[in-house]
Protein backbone atom coordinates (compact mmCIF):
# COMPACT_ATOMS: atom_id res chain seq x y z
CA UNK A 1 0.00 0.00 0.00
CA UNK A 2 1.03 3.37 -0.58
CA UNK A 3 0.56 6.40 1.51
CA UNK A 4 0.78 9.54 -0.15
CA UNK A 5 0.88 13.11 2.02
CA UNK A 6 1.07 16.40 0.79
CA UNK A 7 4.54 17.70 3.05
CA UNK A 8 4.22 21.01 1.29
CA UNK A 9 2.92 22.93 4.39
CA UNK A 10 5.29 21.00 6.76
CA UNK A 11 8.56 21.64 4.60
CA UNK A 12 8.11 26.01 4.97
CA UNK A 13 10.95 27.58 6.45
CA UNK A 14 8.58 29.57 9.22
CA UNK A 15 5.67 27.25 10.93
CA UNK A 16 2.59 28.42 11.73
CA UNK A 17 -0.57 26.04 13.49
CA UNK A 18 -1.46 24.63 10.54
CA UNK A 19 2.26 23.92 9.31
CA UNK A 20 3.44 22.80 12.73
CA UNK A 21 0.19 20.14 12.66
CA UNK A 22 1.57 18.71 9.66
CA UNK A 23 5.32 18.78 10.63
CA UNK A 24 4.35 17.06 14.02
CA UNK A 25 2.30 14.39 12.05
CA UNK A 26 5.00 13.06 9.57
CA UNK A 27 7.43 13.12 12.31
CA UNK A 28 5.21 10.60 14.24
CA UNK A 29 4.49 8.60 10.95
CA UNK A 30 8.18 8.34 10.90
CA UNK A 31 7.96 6.37 14.64
CA UNK A 32 4.41 4.76 13.98
CA UNK A 33 4.91 3.62 10.14
CA UNK A 34 8.86 3.21 9.67
CA UNK A 35 9.11 -0.54 9.92
CA UNK A 36 5.67 -1.26 7.75
CA UNK A 37 7.68 -3.48 4.91
CA UNK A 38 4.19 -3.30 3.55
CA UNK A 39 3.78 0.10 3.18
CA UNK A 40 5.09 2.99 1.57
CA UNK A 41 4.86 6.68 2.35
CA UNK A 42 5.39 9.64 -0.34
CA UNK A 43 6.03 12.98 1.03
CA UNK A 44 5.14 15.60 -2.11
CA UNK A 45 7.02 18.65 -1.43
CA UNK A 46 7.62 21.30 -4.04
CA UNK A 47 11.14 22.22 -2.54
CA UNK A 48 14.34 20.24 -1.05
CA UNK A 49 13.50 18.77 2.29
CA UNK A 50 14.22 21.06 4.92
CA UNK A 51 16.41 18.89 7.17
CA UNK A 52 14.52 18.76 10.36
CA UNK A 53 11.97 17.09 7.97
CA UNK A 54 15.00 14.38 6.51
CA UNK A 55 16.12 13.59 9.60
CA UNK A 56 15.58 10.05 10.52
CA UNK A 57 13.43 9.13 7.88
CA UNK A 58 12.80 5.59 7.35
CA UNK A 59 14.16 3.42 4.70
CA UNK A 60 9.99 3.07 3.30
CA UNK A 61 9.19 6.96 3.22
CA UNK A 62 10.48 8.35 -0.25
CA UNK A 63 10.56 12.30 -1.18
CA UNK A 64 9.15 13.32 -4.37
CA UNK A 65 9.80 16.86 -5.35
CA UNK A 66 7.64 18.24 -7.47
CA UNK A 67 8.97 21.61 -9.27
CA UNK A 68 6.48 24.01 -9.84
CA UNK A 69 7.49 27.54 -11.61
CA UNK A 70 4.31 29.60 -10.43
CA UNK A 71 3.96 30.94 -7.02
CA UNK A 72 0.43 29.62 -7.17
CA UNK A 73 -1.61 26.70 -7.70
CA UNK A 74 0.94 23.69 -7.06
CA UNK A 75 -0.89 22.15 -4.78
CA UNK A 76 -4.14 21.95 -6.98
CA UNK A 77 -2.66 21.18 -10.17
CA UNK A 78 0.96 19.99 -10.20
CA UNK A 79 -0.08 17.93 -7.48
CA UNK A 80 -2.85 16.41 -9.83
CA UNK A 81 0.14 15.95 -12.31
CA UNK A 82 1.74 13.45 -9.82
CA UNK A 83 -1.62 12.02 -9.04
CA UNK A 84 -2.45 11.06 -13.03
CA UNK A 85 1.31 9.67 -13.22
CA UNK A 86 1.41 7.51 -9.79
CA UNK A 87 -0.90 7.73 -8.01
CA UNK A 88 -1.11 6.24 -4.56
CA UNK A 89 -3.89 4.42 -2.70
CA UNK A 90 -4.31 6.95 -0.11
CA UNK A 91 -3.79 10.54 -0.45
CA UNK A 92 -3.89 12.58 3.02
CA UNK A 93 -3.94 16.48 2.37
CA UNK A 94 -2.64 17.96 6.41
CA UNK A 95 -4.40 21.14 5.10
CA UNK A 96 -7.51 21.86 3.28
CA UNK A 97 -6.00 22.45 -0.22
CA UNK A 98 -6.89 19.39 -2.60
CA UNK A 99 -5.49 18.54 -5.72
CA UNK A 100 -7.84 19.09 -8.55
CA UNK A 101 -7.45 15.43 -9.52
CA UNK A 102 -7.43 12.63 -6.32
CA UNK A 103 -8.14 9.45 -5.60
CA UNK A 104 -11.40 8.82 -4.94
CA UNK A 105 -13.48 5.34 -3.69
CA UNK A 106 -15.62 4.05 -5.84
CA UNK A 107 -14.67 6.38 -9.04
CA UNK A 108 -13.57 3.11 -11.62
CA UNK A 109 -13.54 4.81 -15.16
CA UNK A 110 -10.37 7.51 -16.00
CA UNK A 111 -10.22 10.65 -15.62
CA UNK A 112 -12.32 12.80 -18.25
CA UNK A 113 -9.65 14.11 -20.35
CA UNK A 114 -10.30 18.01 -20.93
CA UNK A 115 -6.86 20.63 -20.90
CA UNK A 116 -7.37 23.48 -18.47
CA UNK A 117 -6.72 26.98 -20.14
CA UNK A 118 -5.09 29.63 -18.21
CA UNK A 119 -4.81 32.99 -19.50
CA UNK A 120 -1.79 32.28 -21.38
CA UNK A 121 -3.75 29.96 -23.39
CA UNK A 122 -1.22 27.11 -21.92
CA UNK A 123 -2.82 24.25 -21.10
CA UNK A 124 -1.23 22.60 -17.94
CA UNK A 125 -3.39 20.26 -17.10
CA UNK A 126 -4.63 17.57 -19.11
CA UNK A 127 -7.74 16.07 -16.94
CA UNK A 128 -10.66 17.62 -15.89
CA UNK A 129 -9.42 20.50 -13.25
CA UNK A 130 -12.62 20.58 -11.20
CA UNK A 131 -12.92 17.73 -8.75
CA UNK A 132 -11.63 14.85 -10.90
CA UNK A 133 -11.83 11.48 -8.95
CA UNK A 134 -8.75 9.10 -9.75
CA UNK A 135 -8.82 5.45 -10.32
CA UNK A 136 -9.68 3.65 -6.59
CA UNK A 137 -8.41 4.77 -3.56
CA UNK A 138 -9.44 7.55 -0.41
CA UNK A 139 -8.42 10.88 0.04
CA UNK A 140 -8.11 12.56 3.32
CA UNK A 141 -8.00 16.19 4.53
CA UNK A 142 -7.74 18.13 7.24
CA UNK A 143 -9.89 21.28 7.97
CA UNK A 144 -8.80 22.83 10.75
CA UNK A 145 -11.89 25.93 11.14
CA UNK A 146 -14.06 27.44 9.31
CA UNK A 147 -13.46 31.04 10.48
CA UNK A 148 -14.20 32.37 7.23
CA UNK A 149 -17.69 31.12 7.94
CA UNK A 150 -17.90 32.43 10.80
CA UNK A 151 -16.32 35.64 10.51
CA UNK A 152 -16.12 36.81 6.84
CA UNK A 153 -14.89 40.69 7.94
CA UNK A 154 -11.68 39.24 9.08
CA UNK A 155 -10.31 38.25 6.07
CA UNK A 156 -10.10 39.87 2.66
CA UNK A 157 -12.10 39.21 -0.34
CA UNK A 158 -9.40 37.25 -2.53
CA UNK A 159 -8.86 34.58 0.57
CA UNK A 160 -12.28 34.85 1.54
CA UNK A 161 -13.46 33.16 -1.94
CA UNK A 162 -10.76 30.76 -1.64
CA UNK A 163 -11.01 29.34 1.93
CA UNK A 164 -14.84 29.08 1.01
CA UNK A 165 -13.93 27.19 -2.36
CA UNK A 166 -11.64 24.96 -1.14
CA UNK A 167 -13.22 24.14 1.67
CA UNK A 168 -16.37 23.17 -0.15
CA UNK A 169 -14.45 21.17 -2.38
CA UNK A 170 -12.56 19.16 0.24
CA UNK A 171 -16.02 18.11 2.23
CA UNK A 172 -16.93 17.00 -1.95
CA UNK A 173 -14.09 15.29 -2.70
CA UNK A 174 -13.07 14.08 0.86
CA UNK A 175 -13.33 10.46 1.64
CA UNK A 176 -13.33 11.34 5.56
CA UNK A 177 -12.39 14.33 7.30
CA UNK A 178 -10.46 15.22 10.53
CA UNK A 179 -10.73 18.31 12.09
CA UNK A 180 -9.25 19.35 15.38
CA UNK A 181 -12.08 20.43 18.00
CA UNK A 182 -15.19 19.89 18.71
CA UNK A 183 -15.85 23.00 18.08
CA UNK A 184 -14.79 23.18 14.61
CA UNK A 185 -16.91 19.73 13.78
CA UNK A 186 -20.00 21.71 14.94
CA UNK A 187 -19.22 24.14 13.13
CA UNK A 188 -18.17 22.36 9.81
CA UNK A 189 -21.38 20.53 9.91
CA UNK A 190 -23.36 23.83 10.01
CA UNK A 191 -21.77 25.80 7.58
CA UNK A 192 -20.71 23.03 5.10
CA UNK A 193 -23.38 20.62 5.12
CA UNK A 194 -21.24 17.68 5.76
CA UNK A 195 -22.59 14.46 7.19
CA UNK A 196 -21.22 14.24 10.87
CA UNK A 197 -19.59 10.37 10.64
CA UNK A 198 -17.46 11.91 7.75
CA UNK A 199 -15.79 13.86 10.39
CA UNK A 200 -13.41 12.96 13.42
CA UNK A 201 -11.70 15.15 16.09
CA UNK A 202 -8.23 14.45 16.42
CA UNK A 203 -7.05 16.88 18.90
CA UNK A 204 -3.34 18.36 18.25
CA UNK A 205 -0.28 17.67 20.40
CA UNK A 206 2.22 19.25 22.36
CA UNK A 207 5.60 17.89 23.03
CA UNK A 208 6.57 15.96 26.15
CA UNK A 209 9.77 17.24 27.26
CA UNK A 210 9.15 21.32 27.12
CA UNK A 211 12.06 22.12 28.58
CA UNK A 212 14.60 25.31 27.76
CA UNK A 213 18.41 24.85 27.29
CA UNK A 214 19.49 28.43 27.21
CA UNK A 215 16.55 30.56 28.62
CA UNK A 216 18.49 34.12 29.96
CA UNK A 217 20.45 34.31 26.61
CA UNK A 218 17.77 33.56 24.45
CA UNK A 219 15.40 36.46 26.57
CA UNK A 220 18.90 38.70 26.45
CA UNK A 221 18.84 38.58 22.72
CA UNK A 222 15.72 40.51 22.54
CA UNK A 223 16.19 42.76 25.49
CA UNK A 224 13.65 41.09 27.52
CA UNK A 225 14.06 40.17 31.66
CA UNK A 226 12.80 36.85 32.89
CA UNK A 227 9.38 37.61 34.32
CA UNK A 228 9.15 41.15 33.67
CA UNK A 229 6.95 40.99 30.58
CA UNK A 230 3.21 40.06 29.66
CA UNK A 231 3.32 38.06 25.87
CA UNK A 232 1.17 37.75 22.94
CA UNK A 233 2.99 34.77 20.52
CA UNK A 234 0.63 34.30 17.08
CA UNK A 235 0.47 35.89 13.90
CA UNK A 236 -0.79 39.38 13.75
CA UNK A 237 -4.17 39.85 12.04
CA UNK A 238 -7.81 41.28 13.10
CA UNK A 239 -9.02 37.46 14.04
CA UNK A 240 -6.26 37.83 16.75
CA UNK A 241 -7.63 40.41 18.66
CA UNK A 242 -5.06 42.26 18.96
CA UNK A 243 -6.60 45.95 19.06
CA UNK A 244 -8.71 44.63 22.13
CA UNK A 245 -5.72 42.87 24.05
CA UNK A 246 -3.70 46.39 23.80
CA UNK A 247 -6.52 48.04 24.86
CA UNK A 248 -7.13 45.96 27.62
CA UNK A 249 -2.93 46.09 28.61
CA UNK A 250 -3.59 50.39 28.24
CA UNK A 251 -6.64 49.99 30.63
CA UNK A 252 -4.82 47.70 33.18
CA UNK A 253 -1.54 49.76 33.60
CA UNK A 254 1.06 47.32 34.26
CA UNK A 255 4.54 48.33 33.75
CA UNK A 256 6.01 45.39 32.53
CA UNK A 257 6.48 45.64 28.92
CA UNK A 258 4.08 43.86 26.45
CA UNK A 259 5.67 41.57 23.64
CA UNK A 260 3.63 40.99 20.45
CA UNK A 261 5.79 37.90 18.84
CA UNK A 262 4.64 36.94 15.65
CA UNK A 263 4.77 37.54 11.55
CA UNK A 264 2.58 40.76 11.14
CA UNK A 265 -0.51 39.71 8.63
CA UNK A 266 -2.69 42.68 8.66
CA UNK A 267 -2.21 45.31 11.81
CA UNK A 268 -3.43 48.55 9.98
CA UNK A 269 -6.18 48.91 12.62
CA UNK A 270 -3.39 48.75 15.51
CA UNK A 271 -0.52 51.26 14.16
CA UNK A 272 -3.67 53.79 13.47
CA UNK A 273 -4.27 53.01 17.10
CA UNK A 274 -0.90 53.37 18.73
CA UNK A 275 0.20 56.33 16.32
CA UNK A 276 -2.14 58.35 18.70
CA UNK A 277 -0.57 56.70 21.84
CA UNK A 278 2.87 57.08 21.89
CA UNK A 279 3.49 56.41 25.90
CA UNK A 280 1.70 53.18 25.17
CA UNK A 281 3.74 52.39 21.98
CA UNK A 282 6.41 52.74 23.70
CA UNK A 283 5.71 50.29 25.98
CA UNK A 284 5.08 47.52 23.41
CA UNK A 285 6.99 45.34 21.62
CA UNK A 286 6.86 43.88 18.13
CA UNK A 287 9.43 40.73 17.72
CA UNK A 288 8.34 39.39 14.12
CA UNK A 289 8.31 35.71 13.40
CA UNK A 290 10.31 33.31 16.31
CA UNK A 291 12.20 30.52 15.90
CA UNK A 292 11.11 27.57 18.11
CA UNK A 293 14.10 27.42 20.41
CA UNK A 294 13.43 31.08 20.97
CA UNK A 295 9.86 30.93 21.35
CA UNK A 296 9.79 27.96 23.83
CA UNK A 297 12.43 30.64 26.17
CA UNK A 298 9.59 33.38 25.80
CA UNK A 299 7.06 31.49 26.69
CA UNK A 300 8.41 30.09 30.14
CA UNK A 301 10.29 33.81 30.77
CA UNK A 302 6.59 35.12 30.47
CA UNK A 303 4.86 36.60 33.90
CA UNK A 304 1.48 35.72 31.73
CA UNK A 305 -0.08 34.35 28.52
CA UNK A 306 -2.39 36.54 26.15
CA UNK A 307 -4.82 34.98 24.00
CA UNK A 308 -7.86 36.70 24.22
CA UNK A 309 -8.50 35.75 20.34
CA UNK A 310 -11.87 36.00 18.38
CA UNK A 311 -11.67 32.81 16.48
CA UNK A 312 -9.49 29.37 16.97
CA UNK A 313 -10.17 26.04 15.70
CA UNK A 314 -7.65 24.62 18.20
CA UNK A 315 -5.68 27.53 19.78
CA UNK A 316 -1.97 25.24 20.23
CA UNK A 317 -0.50 29.10 21.40
CA UNK A 318 -2.76 28.34 24.71
CA UNK A 319 -0.93 24.62 25.31
CA UNK A 320 2.44 26.21 24.53
CA UNK A 321 1.83 28.33 27.05
CA UNK A 322 0.46 25.63 29.85
CA UNK A 323 3.18 23.50 29.08
CA UNK A 324 5.55 26.40 30.00
CA UNK A 325 4.34 27.00 33.48
CA UNK A 326 2.86 30.41 31.92
CA UNK A 327 -0.68 31.20 33.54
CA UNK A 328 -3.21 32.09 30.02
CA UNK A 329 -5.89 34.65 30.26
CA UNK A 330 -7.67 33.52 26.67
CA UNK A 331 -11.35 33.52 25.47
CA UNK A 332 -14.58 32.14 26.29
CA UNK A 333 -15.71 31.91 22.89
CA UNK A 334 -14.82 29.18 19.71
CA UNK A 335 -12.67 26.21 20.50
CA UNK A 336 -10.69 28.19 23.56
CA UNK A 337 -12.35 26.99 26.42
CA UNK A 338 -12.34 23.25 24.85
CA UNK A 339 -8.84 23.27 24.66
CA UNK A 340 -7.77 25.18 28.33
CA UNK A 341 -9.64 23.51 30.12
CA UNK A 342 -9.58 24.54 33.55
CA UNK A 343 -6.19 25.90 33.60
CA UNK A 344 -6.98 29.21 31.64
CA UNK A 345 -8.59 32.31 32.84
CA UNK A 346 -11.61 32.66 30.39
CA UNK A 347 -12.45 36.02 29.68
CA UNK A 348 -14.95 37.76 26.51
CA UNK A 349 -13.00 39.09 23.85
CA UNK A 350 -15.00 41.76 23.00
CA UNK A 351 -14.43 43.18 26.77
CA UNK A 352 -11.40 45.11 26.93
CA UNK A 353 -12.19 45.79 30.35
CA UNK A 354 -12.60 41.72 31.32
CA UNK A 355 -9.58 41.19 30.03
CA UNK A 356 -7.83 44.29 31.78
CA UNK A 357 -9.70 42.40 35.29
CA UNK A 358 -8.18 39.26 34.50
CA UNK A 359 -4.76 40.63 33.83
CA UNK A 360 -4.57 43.07 37.13
CA UNK A 361 -5.90 39.48 38.88
CA UNK A 362 -2.98 37.24 37.48
CA UNK A 363 -0.69 40.06 38.64
CA UNK A 364 -2.12 40.62 42.12
CA UNK A 365 -3.38 37.55 43.06
CA UNK A 366 -0.44 34.87 43.66
CA UNK A 367 -2.57 32.03 44.98
CA UNK A 368 -4.73 32.19 41.39
CA UNK A 369 -1.44 32.69 39.15
CA UNK A 370 -0.22 28.93 41.50
CA UNK A 371 -3.58 27.52 40.39
CA UNK A 372 -4.26 28.25 36.85
CA UNK A 373 -0.28 27.16 36.45
CA UNK A 374 -0.85 23.68 38.16
CA UNK A 375 -4.01 23.21 36.38
CA UNK A 376 -2.34 24.41 32.92
CA UNK A 377 0.16 21.18 33.80
CA UNK A 378 -2.67 19.11 33.94
CA UNK A 379 -4.43 20.20 31.16
CA UNK A 380 -1.48 19.52 28.60
CA UNK A 381 -1.99 15.74 29.66
CA UNK A 382 -4.65 15.44 27.59
CA UNK A 383 -2.73 16.07 24.06
CA UNK A 384 -0.18 14.41 22.71
CA UNK A 385 1.28 14.02 18.98
CA UNK A 386 1.69 10.17 19.10
CA UNK A 387 -2.18 10.02 19.89
CA UNK A 388 -2.93 12.60 17.21
CA UNK A 389 -0.76 10.22 14.73
CA UNK A 390 -2.04 6.90 16.48
CA UNK A 391 -5.73 7.92 15.35
CA UNK A 392 -5.32 9.36 12.08
CA UNK A 393 -3.54 6.59 11.09
CA UNK A 394 -6.17 4.30 12.30
CA UNK A 395 -8.97 6.14 10.02
CA UNK A 396 -6.33 6.45 7.31
CA UNK A 397 -6.03 2.64 7.63
CA UNK A 398 -9.20 1.36 7.49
Amino acid sequence: MILGIDASQANRKTRSGTEWYAWHIIQQFKKLLGDRKDLRVRLYIRDSLRSDLANNLPVNFEVRVLKWRLRYFWGQVRLSIEMLLHPPDILFCPAHTLPFICPKTGSTSPPVVEPVQFTTGQALVPPHAWGGKLGKGKTFTTLHDVGFEDYPELYDKLSLWYHKWAARKAVRNSTHIFTVSKFSKERIIENLDCAPDRISVTYLGIDKNYTIDKLLSSLEKYGLVNGEYLLFMGRLEPKKNIVNMVKAYEIAGVQEPLVLAGQKIYTTELDDYLEKKPGLKAKIRFLGYIEEDDKRALYVGATMFLFPTLYEGFGLPILEAQAAGTPVITSNTASNPEIAGEGAMLVNPDSPHEIAEAIVKLMNENDLREEKIRLGYENVKRFRWEETARATWKILSK
